[in-house]
């Protein structure tokens, strides 16, 4: 049986989600990471599939690919109940794996794709550089398809080069995304608070500290950007004592950035951790390499 790891904590609007009418939950994978994890990516139709409540290969008939070179791909499905759902006859963009598990589980399901995101994920794999693909995703932040603006602000939070290969540009369109009044306009405000730039500080002359949220007050109240040392953070994660405490935060978040890599999701210590997840996270950013939890 294939097992999940629900993540531990969410911040900001970086909600877990669960499968609707379904028992299990998961962190939300944002459709660009999905189209990284995944070997193959196509539009599909899907042929067999196991019987009710059964386990097994699904057949899939290339439509349209977008990443991977196989004319016919094989899935499998599950009866847990964190079941992809495969529905034959149906149309649907994959994203499967070397192993042949749909990456995300049944997230890297979708029936009837919108021509948008797949034109977007098509940008996404011929984007060459950092700054193209910090560029894809900030198109998408700034469009009108809702469902892309998350993911795409969901992503590119938790990617620190693409964050650094942010133009004015860019950061003018994040600054008008961030005024929408919707569900994703912490997480852009977060974005351009690791950005560390003029529109931040524009932010923090506009709306008084503690209207922030969590994470963000504390990237407010302790800037740390003129620590360039990866053991002086990571001391600062390891003995600032309490499990929210905002020091703990901001060291983290900017230890990240030293590093210019991820170590770690931005939901999984800007709502705080076990005084144990900190310790592993001061060795994340000591030595620059993910934590082992």
């Amino acid at each position: 049986m294939r097992l999940l790891v629900a993540a531990a904590g969410v911040c900001l609007a970086l909600a877990a989600a669960a499968r609707p009418a379904a028992a299990c939950s998961k962190r939300h994978q944002p459709v660009f990471e999905l189209f990284e994890l995944a070997r193959d990516v196509a539009v599909v139709k899907v042929g067999a599939v196991p019987g009710p409540r059964a386990a097994g290969l699904v057949g899939l008939s290339v439509k349209q690919r977008l990443k991977g070179a196989a004319r016919r791909l094989v899935a499998r499905e599950t009866n847990t109940s964190c079941h992809v759902g495969f529905r034959r006859g149906r149309t649907a963009l994959v994203f499967i794996g070397a192993d042949r598990w749909p990456a995300g589980d049944y997230e890297g399901y979708i029936e009837r794709p919108s021509a948008a995101l797949l034109a977007t994920l098509a940008a996404w794999r011929d984007a060459a550089t950092d700054a193209d693909r910090a560029g894809v995703l900030v198109a998408a932040i700034d469009g009108a398809v809702a469902t892309l603006r998350f993911d795409a602000a969901l992503y590119l939070l938790d990617h620190p080069p693409l964050i650094a290969a942010l133009t004015p540009d860019h950061v003018v369109a994040l600054r008008r995304a961030s005024q929408r009044g919707e569900r994703d306009d912490a997480t852009v405000l977060a974005i351009l608070a690791r950005q560390h730039g003029p529109a931040w500080r524009d932010v923090l002359a506009a709306r008084p500290a503690p209207t922030l949220d969590q994470a963000l007050q504390a990237l407010a109240d302790h800037d740390l950007e003129a620590i360039t040392a990866a053991g002086t953070l990571a001391d600062l994660i390891a003995q600032t004592p309490g499990e929210h405490a905002p020091l703990r935060i901001a060291a983290a978040e900017r230890c990240e950035r030293l590093h210019g890599k991820l170590l770690v999701e931005f939901s999984m210590y800007s709502v705080g951790r076990s005084d144990h997840g900190w310790q592993q996270l001061a060795v994340a950013c000591r030595t620059g390499a993910p934590p082992r939890w």
